[in-house]
């Protein structure tokens, strides 16, 4: 699915990063703490005033028995798509003089190239790495020894994992999504818009289990035909705040109407306390969050424009 508002940059307002505040945090799930397993979710960001380029990346590893390395899955695909694509859009930028112009590079070959570099990541790491006697029969043990034929056949299925990713250039607005977890903006008139989402206008019904389970991933075959993108200028978001966040956090929450609030709660303790209160405070929240709420891994991520 490829989200476009087609301007030409002569009608685009840009803007500056320098007037972005960035920061996020990742937080081991309340039950993984119990149990002693480790934060299989993970976050990188990068930002360059010189060209105007902001790219935060988050990922949540699948955690489960035959995705045992799914932790550095989610290293792996957050590296993955910041340094793509930093190099993409300041190293040797790719210029956007027409999104409709644009729109397979953003659907097809950028997705493409990431799912290629996630992979060239995971088959190193194997070879490096080879599976250990341990996880071989953990695996022989807990699926048997035709799931674990599959898996020595395709290492990368051990690496699963969901990436989520917003690029801020000097003209536009770029998103790419694959399996679950949230990005929302909240514009200049604190409207909350959950990119991606069919249940904007159904805020009270939660996702089946069926579809918190079977999520997208990395490890799929073809995964970048599973991509959902968007590309926006500025005048078609006109962002206040961008957030990306794992399942984690929206699993959180009874009801899809009382996650979305977390975006103008965010915007009112940016506005009212500051940048450094939250980024200070920022594990706290989400801790206190992960108790109550899903127990599980919760990474945050958010863009303020000052």
């Amino acid at each position: 699915m490829t989200e476009v508002n087609p301007v030409s940059v002569d009608k685009c307002k840009t803007f500056d990063s320098k007037k972005w505040l960035v920061y996020g945090k990742s937080l081991k799930g309340a039950i993984h703490s119990r149990s002693g397993y480790s934060n299989q979710d993970s976050i990188q960001w990068k930002q360059s005033d010189v060209s105007n380029t902001i790219i935060m990346s988050i990922a949540d590893g699948h955690g489960s028995d035959m995705h045992f390395r799914s932790k550095v899955g989610a290293q792996f695909a957050v590296k993955t798509a910041v340094e793509t694509l930093f190099e993409l859009f300041h190293n040797q930028p790719l210029e956007i003089n027409n999104v409709s112009q644009v729109k397979d590079i953003i659907r097809y070959s950028i997705p493409r190239l990431l799912v290629h570099n996630w992979m060239d990541r995971v088959q190193n790491h194997v070879e490096k790495h080879p599976f250990s006697k341990n996880e071989i029969d953990l695996i022989l043990k807990n699926k048997g020894p035709l799931l674990l034929k599959k898996i020595i056949n395709n290492p990368k299925i051990a690496y699963g994992s969901t990436l989520l990713t917003a690029v801020i250039t000097k003209n536009y607005f770029i998103f790419f999504q694959l399996g679950d977890g949230n990005i929302l903006i909240v514009d200049n008139d604190k409207n909350v818009r959950n990119m991606f989402s069919t249940r904007n206008n159904d805020l009270d019904e939660k996702p089946s289990i069926e579809s918190i389970i079977h999520t997208e991933s990395l490890c799929m075959d073809d995964s970048w035909l599973e991509f959902k993108t968007g590309i926006f200028d500025f005048h078609a978001l006109e962002p206040k705040l961008i957030l990306l966040s794992t399942d984690g956090y929206y699993n959180s929450f009874n009801n899809t109407s009382g996650f979305l609030k977390i975006g103008l709660d965010y915007l009112a303790l940016l506005e009212g306390l500051g940048y450094s209160y939250l980024s200070q405070n920022l594990y706290n929240i989400l801790r206190q969050t992960s108790i109550e709420g899903s127990g599980d891994d919760i990474t945050l991520g958010f863009m303020y424009h000052i």
